[in-house]
């Protein structure tokens, strides 16, 4: 029985105003779906205000224009918001690493403690699955597991995480293949569950 599939999941993405929150860099929007049994059942999407302007580089990628931004909440305040939504359940972001230096940031900026959740990286469990292919970008993953995916929509936050959620079902029954059925078991394996829940 894989145990994976019958998991709960978020599967959450970030546009931000840059690369690195150290540079002062922030989250312009938090797209989510949470998915059971392959089927959205909830979604999230808030656009934030980060009280700067953004580079035409930034819009030219997302789509996301300053006036889109104006008077949309702030930063705190839709972190707060997507962490209560979040419940307990398990998270999962294509290169988490990116989002999860900016979810990191926003709770040490704003006290509001640690960001304690499982999270999964697609990137990480393509790595694991297919660590003969080079490339493991998402438009790639679309391709290799045959999804229907608009590149033109690309890199809008509610759009990559519902996509993430499809590579994601893809990749757990892959895993139930080689005898890989529960949390714990992807625990053991490096670079896939990248923030552990305490």
């Amino acid at each position: 029985m894989n145990q994976l599939l019958d998991e709960t999941y978020v599967v959450f993405d970030l546009e931000t105003t840059g690369l690195d929150p150290k540079d002062g860099n922030s989250i312009i929007e938090i797209g989510a779906v949470r998915v059971k049994n392959n089927q959205i059942v909830e979604r999230f999407d808030e656009l934030i205000n980060p009280h700067m302007m953004l580079s035409e580089e930034i819009t030219q990628i997302t789509s996301i224009t300053n006036d889109m931004l104006e008077g949309k909440a702030d930063e705190k305040e839709v972190v707060k918001k997507f962490i209560t939504w979040c419940k307990d359940d398990i998270l999962v972001a294509h290169n988490a690493k990116f989002d999860l230096s900016f979810m990191n940031m926003a709770c040490l900026k704003y006290n509001l403690g640690r960001f304690n959740f499982n999270v999964i990286d697609t990137l990480g469990l393509s790595r694991f699955l297919e660590p003969t292919q080079r490339y493991h970008n998402l438009t790639v993953l679309m391709e290799r597991y045959k999804i229907n995916w608009d590149e033109s929509k690309h890199h809008r936050a509610d759009y990559d995480s519902e996509g993430t959620s499809l590579i994601l079902y893809e990749m757990l029954s892959r895993l139930h293949n080689i005898n890989i059925n529960t949390l714990d078991d992807l625990k053991l394996k490096p670079r896939i569950v990248i923030n552990k829940k305490i």
